[in-house]
């Protein structure tokens, strides 16, 4: 019953959302209005600009969003090399998110179930949940062994990145394999956009912190515009990146928050 029905939750989702300037920043930037390309995160020296207290949680997609590069769902290689990709706004942001007491996530369309398929199974490599968890252990754990008290105890800096990956929340999955390979998705399809997903995070949350969290209490950064307009139509707040998660992204979404609420 349980991914039938997040799949139900995720279609009932939508809401009715005045077209402020949240919807003119999504269209904005799907005409390429809107130059994010420009990462400023050094700027932020010690605190980058923070999300107002009604956000409780934010969400990145993986490929072409908190990385520089496009995985297809699949990777084969070390990881340290796509630790690489991750952006520099993406790796100053979460943990600093996480000590204010704001939950971070990934929703993404990679799928372990794509190594079900022996023709790709057969060469090895991550995808789905592990691909995103080793991704991120990894990468802070390179992040924190630059900080010189961490350089001489390793152990120091893979404790803190086990940290953040811990609190990290996850939902990896592809609906058009899902639909296709599962008896759960055979009535009711899981939608070809991250509603499900976020739906899964939502769900878990509450079971891991007994609180409830609603749309409205979410950030959004995709690169996929369809993505983007279905998890705004659900009351989220939603945000594209035309290419990867820069310091322009989240200052352009802060602002674009504070003038949605100024508008109530």
């Amino acid at each position: 019953w349980e991914a039938s029905g997040l799949a139900r939750m995720a279609t009932k989702a939508r809401t009715k959302r005045n077209k402020g300037p949240e919807w003119q920043l999504i269209q904005a930037i799907k005409r390429g209005k809107i130059d994010l390309t420009s990462d400023r995160a050094t700027n932020w020296k010690s605190l980058p600009p923070m999300p107002p207290s009604t956000i409780k949680m934010v969400l990145w997609d993986m490929d072409n969003t908190l990385l520089n590069t496009h995985t297809r769902g699949l990777w084969k290689d070390d990881i340290k090399i796509l630790t690489k990709e991750v952006t520099r706004a993406f790796k100053i942001l979460v943990p600093h998110l996480l000590h204010k007491n704001v939950s971070v996530g990934v929703v993404t369309f990679s799928d372990r179930l794509v190594l079900l398929n022996p023709d790709v199974a057969k060469d090895g490599g991550m995808a789905g949940e592990k691909l995103v968890e080793d991704l991120i252990m990894e990468t802070f754990t390179a992040l924190y062994s630059k900080i010189p008290a961490f350089k001489e105890h390793k152990e120091l800096a893979e404790k803190n990145a086990k940290h953040i990956r811990e609190q990290l929340y996850i939902a990896a999955a592809l609906p058009k394999l899902r639909n296709s390979q599962l008896k759960e998705f055979k009535e009711k399809k899981m939608p070809n956009s991250k509603a499900w997903h976020i739906e899964k995070v939502i769900k878990d949350y509450t079971k891991r912190t007994g609180k409830e969290l609603k749309h409205a209490e979410i950030m959004l950064f995709d690169d996929t515009m369809e993505n983007v307009e279905a998890a705004w139509a659900t009351g989220v707040h939603a945000f594209g990146v035309p290419h990867c998660f820069t310091s322009s992204c989240w200052e352009y979404a802060l602002k674009t928050l504070s003038e949605e609420s100024k508008g109530k």
